[in-house]
């Protein structure tokens, strides 16, 4: 009778063992797939995540191969082979780090001046520019009154071939107050008529943020604006950049108002 409850109590600690490691397991997958996103922005957190929740997952595999109780052998040898496969995937892309280096964004202006930045506004619209920091990153912040169909821009030039060989260019940003479209455009070299072909992008009711967002744009995405000296789907050739301009534009069912948008230090992606 002892032999028996002494039985059940062990088995019962080895349920209580295996339900927590099968706990610990899924809570750590969802963590990291709701961290993923943040940790790609920083590829060394993520390969340094990664090993530690690799060698997580093989610690847990083998203790359940051969140490967890009542085991059968299909579960074991089912276990060790999904191991497997899953170690040469693993080592297969950490191999891609030796043959691609994790290459790191160039600022293009880290805001700690604003000094090389200008503004200008629609009849009707105001803006009002200065720089912050908060003791961790510097912005310039935009104080702006746009009106309907209005706008305001702020924009500088920057050094000739400055970003060639690059792939995007990004910003965080965040924001408060009406809600209007935030647009980036680059400006292309003039040509011998002086005009400057614009390319851009934007997105919509977005000056209203609870918080810092990222974006990162690819040139390709960028869109020629038509009659500006580019020709509709035409490319832009991230060299031929000497100009970028940030502006906040009312349109259909933005709210016109004022508010205020600060932006980040403006990245370039090799």
């Amino acid at each position: 009778m002892a032999t028996n409850v002494q039985t059940s109590k062990e088995d019962f600690i080895d349920t209580l063992i295996k339900l927590g490691g099968v706990v610990s397991f899924l809570t750590t997958v969802v963590s990291f797939v709701l961290q993923v996103g943040g940790w790609l922005d920083d590829p060394e957190t993520l390969r340094v995540v990664s090993g530690v929740a690799f060698a997580l997952y093989a610690g847990s595999t083998f203790w359940f191969a051969f140490k967890a109780r009542h085991v059968t052998a299909t579960w074991r040898w089912s276990s060790l082979a999904v191991l497997y496969v899953a170690t040469m995937f693993y080592f297969t892309w950490v191999g891609t780090w030796l043959i691609a280096p994790v290459t790191k964004p160039i600022i293009i202006d880290d805001m700690t001046g604003i000094s090389v930045w200008n503004y200008a506004q629609l009849p009707g619209s105001s803006v009002a520019i200065r720089g912050v920091t908060d003791k961790e990153t510097y912005a310039m912040q935009i104080d702006y009154m746009v009106a309907k169909d209005g706008w305001v821009g702020i924009y500088r030039e920057i050094s000739s071939g400055a970003l060639a060989g690059t792939k995007a260019i990004g910003f965080s940003f965040k924001g408060n107050g009406a809600p209007n479209t935030l647009e980036l455009k680059l400006f292309r070299k003039p040509d011998a008529s002086g005009r400057s072909a614009i390319f851009g992008t934007l997105w919509n009711q977005a000056t209203n943020t609870a918080d810092w967002k990222y974006v990162e744009v690819p040139y390709s995405q960028f869109v020629c604006w038509r009659d500006t000296g580019c020709l509709p789907g035409e490319l832009i050739e991230p060299g031929d950049i000497w100009k970028i301009d940030i502006a906040i534009s009312n349109k259909v069912n933005d709210t016109p108002g004022r508010g205020t948008v600060f932006i980040g230090p403006i990245l370039t992606i090799p």
